[in-house]
């Protein structure tokens, strides 16, 4: 692995911590609770390779003052059965919690320790990851299928989705992430980190996106071939309740007519929100078929409606669009629409007179059937029983 030049107060200060025994100077806990190798992938460094590089991830449990991360690693090789280990070597004095290593040996296996050094001193004990072996293959590992979507919401960043997908030190640092639904599409490319999900923020509500997701090079100019998922945002009622005002107007619902024997219509709905969220219903019907006037009509109900009686015409064959139009309490509208068919008396009651006929005449062919099933049956079975009797008549002769 390839080592950095420390000079400077820095270097000293750290030897200083460093060469201490194990609590010697220990001041508080350590903020770091984890350090992990997150990544790997073929290095990008000119005189590097055939070697790999990585990002160490510092996980934390509170927040700290300005504070360095002394980082020192060693590396093992198995042989005939043992293990060949070396020594634990100082490579650098970080200030961020994601650490670049590179130089790493394809199949050799590396462990790293970080020291945290505060103003005071060094910070709790030293943080030793699991020993990492390198892979032997010098292409970057596209991601691992499936992509898991989680939603959410939060009030800093709206509708939220976290993205997941099967992750290990073995796969790439850099990965290029698309999101697209029917009115936007977003790429970027990221940078891994030890939280082990993407974070999608800002997204509309009730709306179906596409992701994909592709591994990057070190240069992040080539790109493995993507792994894709399609998911629904939240809903606006699944966060504010039904009818909120922080969400836009829904149509009514379950629209049913029932046809009176006055000539009315009875036209039934359910609301789409409760009636102190709902200002006014709009109810418009305008002929759109058959000689009734084509000119619209519009009544307005108040907000606890949920029912409207139409006069319908009289011995005429028309068509009615029928639409309802609800208004939230700040002017917002949504609606819903039907038809109503008007069918002329006479044609509605000859169509019931017609399967009448149709049964009258059948069950006549059905007993004009019969009679001569019996007719046949008679005038096969009569002759036989003659000859039968003229047979025994001329016996007793």
């Amino acid at each position: 692995m390839k080592r950095s030049n420390l000079t400077g107060e820095t270097l000293q200060g750290a030897k200083f911590w460093l060469e201490s025994t194990a609590h010697s100077g220990k001041v508080g806990s350590s903020p770091v609770s984890t350090i992990e190798l997150l990544c790997q992938m073929p290095s990008a460094t000119p005189d590097l390779d055939d070697s790999f590089e990585g990002l160490l991830g510092l996980t934390k449990v509170r927040p700290s003052g300005p504070v360095q991360y002394v980082v020192q690693w060693k590396q093992r090789t198995y042989a005939l059965g043992y293990y060949d280990e070396s020594q634990w070597i100082t490579a650098s004095v970080e200030s961020d919690g994601m650490i670049k290593v590179d130089g790493m040996i394809p199949g050799v296996q590396y462990k790293f320790l970080v020291t945290v050094v505060g103003p005071a001193g060094k910070l709790g004990d030293t943080i030793q990851s699991e020993w990492t072996e390198i892979s032997n293959t010098l292409t970057v590992k596209a991601p691992g299928a499936p992509l898991i979507v989680k939603n959410g919401f939060n009030s800093e960043q709206g509708v939220v989705a976290h993205l997941h997908f099967p992750r290990t030190a073995y796969d790439s640092c850099y990965f290029r992430l698309q999101v697209k639904n029917a009115t936007n599409s977003v790429v970027s490319d990221l940078r891994v980190d030890p939280t082990y999900s993407i974070l999608l923020s800002h997204l509309e509500f009730d709306s179906s996106y596409a992701v994909t997701l592709s591994a990057l090079s070190s240069d992040q100019n080539t790109a493995t071939n993507p792994i894709s998922v399609r998911f629904n945002s939240f809903q606006c009622k699944q966060v504010y309740g039904k009818g909120s005002l922080q969400c836009a107007p829904e149509p009514v619902s379950n629209i049913r007519v029932a046809i009176e024997a006055n000539s009315t219509a009875q036209i039934t709905w359910t609301a789409s929100a409760e009636p102190e969220n709902i200002l006014t219903y709009a109810i418009t019907y305008q002929a759109y078929l058959g000689p009734c006037n084509k000119d619209p009509t519009t009544v307005y109900l108040g907000a606890p409606s949920t029912s409207y009686e139409m006069l319908l015409p009289r011995n005429v064959h028309c068509e009615f669009m029928f639409r309802i139009t609800n208004y939230d309490a700040i002017g917002r509208e949504a609606f819903a629409e039907t038809r109503i068919a008007v069918m002329q008396e006479r044609l509605i009651s000859s169509s019931f007179t017609v399967p009448l006929i149709a049964i009258g005449i059948s069950f006549a062919f059905l007993i004009l059937a019969v009679c001569c099933f019996a007719v046949c049956r008679c005038c096969n079975k009569c002759p036989v029983k003659v000859s039968e009797n003229k047979a025994k008549l001329t016996d007793y002769a």
